[in-house]
């Protein structure tokens, strides 16, 4: 499967490439860190998780992360079912009617990630973010990653692609928003000598507005263990509080 050749046909294949085939490897395991920078917060959101995933697009593991009010430390447990995220936390306090999950539709909500947690454990649809890279794809040379030799590349990923890839997954409002105010996104890849992801990174500078200070979210996602298959349950929606109207609502108000 390839998204075209872009400025860059041989590394762009070559990411693309690893993309799908680590994918078609079956589950993993994945760890991550990240911090988001906000216009006017002295301090960056800093997160990071563990995280398994298996080829039924099941995600699932920990995240912590600073809360960005009191600074103070977060423990999510997260599942992640497509643009489903449920969420678990002793931060939460009591969720109505006694429910242990919350659950956000992201693909429901436009402007949902101006409000949501800026975590996923979506692992498998972070590498399917790489199919995407369309423009000044380069190689940069040799690197290991976990002790893994692997071969580095550098990306870049469209607002279009990024549309287009939302409206895949039925996002069609997220999508228009992308296409109104998004911005590229810059990622990099190591791939093994077996054409298998080891490490994405991806960097994003994106404004709210226009002429305003943008916020920028950095991510760094190692693979490995691949093949693994675990079991990975989706909480029963008597579980679950939906909170994804509240957070439209919340959106809407500010």
């Amino acid at each position: 499967m390839h998204r075209g050749d872009g400025d860059g046909g041989g590394p762009l294949n070559a990411i693309a490439e690893a993309a799908v085939k680590t994918q078609q490897a079956g589950g993993g395991r994945a760890v991550m860190s990240g911090t988001v920078t906000k216009p006017g917060h002295a301090e960056p959101f800093i997160l990071s998780g563990q995280v398994v995933y298996n080829d039924e697009g099941l995600s699932g593991g920990t995240v912590h992360l600073t809360d960005p009010k009191t600074h103070g430390p977060v423990k999510l447990e997260m599942v992640q079912d497509g643009t489903e995220m449920y969420m678990s936390s002793s931060s939460f306090g009591t969720l109505p009617q006694g429910r242990k999950w919350m659950g956000l539709d992201l693909a429901l909500g436009a402007d949902l990630e101006e409000a949501a947690p800026p975590a996923t454990v979506d692992a498998r649809g972070e590498l399917a973010l790489l199919e995407e890279a369309t423009g000044g794809v380069q190689e940069l040379g040799k690197a290991d990653v976990r002790g893994v030799p692997t071969t580095r590349y550098r990306g870049r990923i469209d607002v279009s692609e990024s549309a287009a890839r939302l409206r895949e997954l039925g996002a069609d409002d997220t999508a228009s928003v992308v296409e109104d105010r998004g911005a590229p996104v810059q990622l990099e890849a190591w791939i093994d000598g077996k054409g298998l992801v080891r490490r994405m990174r991806i960097v994003q500078a994106k404004a709210r507005e226009e002429g305003e200070e943008p916020t920028v979210t950095k991510m760094q996602i190692d693979f490995f263990d691949f093949g693994l298959e675990p079991e990975i349950d989706v909480p029963d929606s008597d579980e679950v509080f939906d909170a994804t109207s509240l957070v439209r609502e919340q959106v809407d108000d500010e």
